[in-house]
């Protein structure tokens, strides 16, 4: 059974806003109505896109730690439910077997991002050393274009 607006207050967001920013406290997660969120990490690497019925925040919350990731919302905006972290705590509290596996879910995503991130960064480092060779690394630029592009889907532009 999904969250309802009689339950928790609506947020929304224009097409490409802000939602939450690296390293900031988390006081609320969201569960999708309408839209997208697309997740970036620390370095600008695209993550992920969230759509309807699906919710994003939860993992800072559920780990008691400040966010390790950037939200915006997606093209179209997005509009959510806001749910409490207190909410969210005794959901927690009420589902201990629920709770230890949401935790290794989170845990796991954690690795996955730090590591996906970090192949971004080898590839850009990569292609940097690359580009100052000439045109003899033409080949290896472009090979590693498709990598970069495999890796990210996107990179996040300001």
């Amino acid at each position: 059974m999904s969250p309802s607006e009689e339950e928790f207050p609506t947020r929304t967001w224009a097409a490409g806003q802000v939602i939450y920013d690296f390293e900031t406290p988390s006081f609320h997660c969201y569960f999708i109505i309408e839209g997208s969120v697309n997740i970036f990490s620390p370095r600008g690497l695209k993550l992920n896109t969230i759509g309807k019925s699906e919710i994003f925040g939860e993992a800072s919350l559920l780990l008691d730690k400040k966010r390790s990731v950037m939200a915006k919302s997606g093209d179209a905006g997005v509009k959510v439910l806001e749910i409490s972290k207190d909410y969210l705590l005794e959901l927690q509290k009420s589902s201990p077997v629920l709770s230890a596996i949401l935790r290794n879910v989170h845990l796991r995503l954690q690795d996955s991002n730090k590591q996906s991130t970090e192949y971004a960064a080898h590839v850009e480092s990569l292609l940097k050393i690359a580009s100052g060779q000439g045109q003899n690394n033409q080949l290896i630029l472009e090979r590693l274009d498709v990598i970069k592009n495999k890796l990210s889907d996107d990179f996040r532009i300001d």
